[in-house]
């Protein structure tokens, strides 16, 4: 949890000016490092006789496994909330978190995304094309001014963490909070996050 805390502290995707977000090979290294924290986590998975994990590529599917944090929020005073077995994504309208997206915006930039990586370019917000690199690819995965075109590619990856938190409570009906997958600090703790 400290290294994905200190990844985002380092390469910040919220920042809003451009010199404080681009690193050298920023999105080669946002790929590089979560392989890696996923190759460490089926290892102790492999080690503790369980499988490894499933590719999370369903959107529309519910998760088998639930999870129950068992943790408590020092700027809430707060539990985290628990999500349930066999939770699905729901569309996201949370106006107090500034949310309101999609299942279909996550599949249209996805099917973008994917195109993108088919045809080895991509399209910048001013309709020119590039060629697609990694550092590119991971730089529209994980959204930040560093993308060449968020309108077309989203922001998968941070809002997937989103639609991840919000399970419980997708239109802030409840007044719930997120899930620890929402905060860099606590994210890896939810399996749902490999």
């Amino acid at each position: 949890n400290l290294h994905h805390w200190h990844w985002h502290l380092v390469y910040p995707f919220t920042a809003s000016q451009r010199s404080i977000v681009a690193k050298d090979r920023r999105g080669e290294l946002f790929f590089y490092m979560h392989q890696q924290l996923i190759a460490r986590y089926n290892c102790e998975r492999l080690n503790n006789s369980l499988k490894r994990v499933k590719k999370f590529s369903n959107w529309r599917e519910p998760i088998p496994e639930a999870y129950f944090p068992k943790l408590d929020s020092l700027t809430s005073s707060r539990g985290w909330p628990p999500r349930q077995a066999n939770m699905s994504w729901q569309d996201l309208n949370r106006p107090v978190d500034g949310l309101n997206i999609t299942i279909n915006d996550m599949e249209r930039w996805r099917r973008n995304v994917e195109e993108a990586i088919a045809t080895g370019r991509v399209t910048r917000e001013d309709g020119t094309t590039a060629d697609l690199d990694i550092d590119t690819l991971g730089n529209m995965l994980e959204a930040s001014i560093l993308s060449p075109n968020r309108e077309l590619y989203g922001s998968i990856h941070n809002n997937g963490h989103s639609f991840s938190a919000y399970m419980h409570d997708p239109t802030h009906r409840y007044l719930e909070s997120f899930g620890v997958i929402a905060d860099e600090a606590t994210t890896m703790r939810d399996p749902v996050f490999y």
